[in-house]
């Protein structure tokens, strides 16, 4: 693995920001439980002041269901959601690290609505659901009573588990699961690999277990920051545009930030990367399997070398390129400061003309960082 040192104080101040949910859609929905032909969004909106205090569930029925049969189905199949319903009343709901006591201090509410805009309240669990419906429930102090606010979607628990890896490195009798997700639109952007060890590991050691272990992964850590990772032809490159976050949870379900890549993981624990804005700051979505097959192909593909580095005078550039290919060095900022084109497999570029630090280079659709001395 490679490091550089750099001043990435921007990075943990937007880690620190809060998370901002967006509009939401029966199509955002990532959880879906029940059976039938008509369809239900169910949304549970805490109202605790947290960055994600609302989340949301897809519930299929028959259209004879009632919210009480959904709010069940979906606390049976969501391990991470509890639910206390005496008498058929909504006293307690509790989901990962948020919970909503019956009057302590305040009650549940119930709305239902054809989405997010219209939601009116209701009579309560009793409601019978129609295809296309959403139904809300909000924990509030009634003065006034407030509507759930826009989700995130929950996402399933055990939609992807250890029995689901394909790509081991390590050893020990723990097992942990590194997530990487780049978010780049496309229908493959998050991997997943598992760690063996012993004891207790961390974000770091995984992230270097794996890249000593995968030839087609490699992350760029500087001064105690994740800054870039690479995986195949693709790339997160900390600033051009977004940044990495870092994220741990003990199942896909309850992803929480965390402080970094020294976090400590647990044996059974996730520890997920994720390439965000921030705004709002994405958790690490449903993951495939890392394969170390693939993993193969695609560095004989489609990966940049250089060397030396950091670079004073010529770098090599090696790999993944076409004669006549356009060349590209930009700063951090995204100004282009150097270009040309490639001479085949192997190019030189003369960077002696660079001020010292570090840049992206560009080759087609591949990029990477490179440090020039």
């Amino acid at each position: 693995m490679k490091t550089s040192v750099r001043d990435l104080s921007a990075i943990a101040l937007l880690a620190s920001a809060p998370l901002q949910a967006q509009t939401f859609s029966t199509a955002d929905v990532a959880f879906w439980a029940g059976t039938g032909t008509d369809s239900t969004v169910l949304v549970i909106d805490f109202q605790d002041g947290s960055g994600d205090p609302a989340y949301a569930w897809g519930f299929l029925h028959n259209g004879t269901a009632t919210a009480l049969d959904m709010v069940n189905a979906i606390a049976e199949a969501d391990t991470n959601l509890t639910v206390d319903i005496p008498g058929g009343f909504l006293n307690t709901v509790t989901y990962n690290n948020h919970a909503g006591i019956g009057g302590s201090p305040d009650y549940w509410s119930t709305w239902s609505g054809t989405g997010m805009g219209d939601m009116a309240m209701n009579m309560g669990l009793s409601e019978t659901l129609s295809n296309g419906s959403w139904f809300g429930c909000s924990y509030t102090d009634f003065d006034p009573a407030l509507p759930p606010t826009t989700p995130i979607a929950a996402f399933d628990p055990l939609r992807f588990t250890a029995d689901d890896v394909a790509f081991w490195t390590g050893s020990g009798a723990h097992a942990s699961i590194l997530v990487v997700d780049f978010h780049d639109g496309a229908n493959s952007s998050s991997f997943a690999w598992g760690f063996r060890f012993d004891g207790t590991t961390t974000g770091q050691a995984m992230l270097d277990a794996v890249a000593a272990a995968d030839p087609a992964f490699e992350a760029l850590v500087a001064g105690g920051f994740l800054n870039d990772i690479l995986y195949g032809d693709l790339a997160g490159v900390g600033g051009a545009p977004d940044y990495w976050s870092t994220w741990s949870a003990t199942n896909l379900g309850n992803w929480t930030m965390n402080a970094g890549i020294g976090t400590e993981v647990a044996d059974g624990g996730f520890f997920g990367c994720s390439y965000t804005d921030f705004n709002p700051a994405l958790r690490p979505g449903y993951p495939e399997p890392a394969s170390f097959t693939t993993a193969l192909a695609e560095h004989s593909r489609a990966r940049l070398e250089v060397y030396p580095q950091p670079a004073t005078g010529l770098l090599n550039i090696q790999g993944g390129m076409n004669a006549g290919e356009l060349l590209r060095i930009t700063d951090l900022a995204g100004h282009v400061v150097l270009e040309g084109r490639a001479s085949g497999m192997h190019t030189t570029v003369d960077v002696d003309p660079l001020a010292p630090g570090v840049y992206v280079l560009q080759a087609g659709g591949l990029k990477r960082t490179i440090a020039v001395q």
